[in-house]
């Protein structure tokens, strides 16, 4: 078996977004021996970058599979254009609208209905909505990535899930209390000043974000675990603490160490709110005496994010556990096995440097 991992560029501006491309398989043989998966598809120009580029480099029409990992729009708005002009196999998505009856006690309002909740998803969610109505008149199968149900996955649950879809910024008042500080933080950022602080190998300034950092949207994220070619690669999107800690609980129970996955996303474009030392211990292993690193780490993060996108403080930490890392910013990442021959016209990345000053 051999294997292509593609990060495409995404982003405008400071907005990042996911969209990735996997071949494995047989790759020198017939289109049968091959798989072709999509893991999110940024926005609309990141649907047809996706789209030529599986033509161009993956030589087929198919996508087997298309995973919308959860339905901000810039992670799955460029996925109506995969659905609209490949061939796709199955469509895995959540479907939020349908979970409106399970998800009613957790609402401490009697005028919290399973047909109002439903109508909010329905008409909040526009990318999810209309990746379903695209998938359903092309007739092609929709499967909830749960991780009892799909084994690749290993977060959300059902359970985890319908938990996080209450808290989504569609959903009523009470079960998103959280988000009056999100929007706290939003008013109160714009006049906040941004200051520097020394790093160094030994000393980490990352600390653990807190329990609501990460909204319900985010860590409703399949977190993915695709072996290929006897090597494994962990896909993050936008996953918070607590969809990595189920995540990590998950792969736990099935006996799997994530500390041995070699090839890893950084999650939601390496946000500090994402992730903090005690989940990267967990997932990565400890941080380490000197710079030896075993693991390769990807961001997908617009040219222009920084230094939020991503923040250097977790670029740092990533480092110190193991991990090179580099970053799209601009330009595709491309991880393929020994055996894939180098594309013509490009070239190797450059890993993101360890930083000696990070924005506090």
């Amino acid at each position: 078996m051999a294997y292509e991992v593609d990060f495409m560029a995404v982003g405008d501006g400071e907005k990042s977004g996911d969209a990735i491309a996997v071949r494995f398989g047989n790759l020198a043989g017939p289109r049968a021996q091959q798989k072709v998966f999509v893991i999110d598809g940024g926005n609309k120009e990141s649907g047809e970058s996706l789209v030529d580029h599986v033509q161009k480099y993956y030589g087929t029409t198919r996508v087997d599979a298309v995973i919308s990992t959860h339905p901000d729009a810039d992670h799955s708005s460029g996925l109506t254009v995969v659905l609209e002009e490949l061939e796709v196999g199955s469509l895995y998505m959540h479907q939020p609208w349908n979970h409106a009856e399970d998800i009613r006690h957790l609402f401490d309002d009697d005028r919290v209905t399973p047909s109002g909740l439903e109508e909010r998803a329905w008409r909040a969610l526009e990318n999810a909505r209309e990746l379903e109505k695209l998938a359903n008149d092309k007739h092609i199968p929709i499967v909830e990535p749960f991780s009892d149900t799909v084994p690749q996955v290993l977060s959300p649950s059902k359970d985890f899930y319908q938990q996080q879809l209450a808290n989504f910024r569609c959903m009523p008042e009470p079960a998103r209390q959280a988000r009056l500080r999100a929007i706290m933080e939003a008013v109160f950022g714009a006049v906040k000043v941004t200051k520097r602080t020394a790093e160094t190998w030994f000393t980490e300034t990352l600390t653990e974000p807190e329990p609501d950092a990460t909204s319900g949207e985010n860590n409703s994220s399949v977190v993915l675990l695709l072996d290929l070619a006897g090597q494994r690669f962990l896909f993050t999107a936008d996953a918070g603490v607590p969809a990595l800690t189920a995540a990590a609980d998950r792969a736990a129970a099935l006996n799997i160490d994530l500390k041995t996955v070699k090839y890893l996303q950084v999650p939601h474009h390496g946000s500090k709110h994402n992730v903090g030392p005690a989940i990267l211990d967990r997932i990565l292993g400890p941080k380490l005496s000197q710079d030896s690193p075993t693991k390769v780490a990807f961001v997908s993060a617009s040219k222009d994010g920084g230094p939020k996108h991503p923040a250097e403080k977790v670029i740092n930490a990533f480092q110190r556990r193991g991990a090179k890392v580099f970053a799209t910013q601009g330009n595709g990442l491309s991880q393929y096995s020994p055996d894939v021959s180098r594309r013509v016209g490009w070239s190797d990345a450059t890993k993101l440097p360890f930083y000696g000053e990070v924005d506090e």
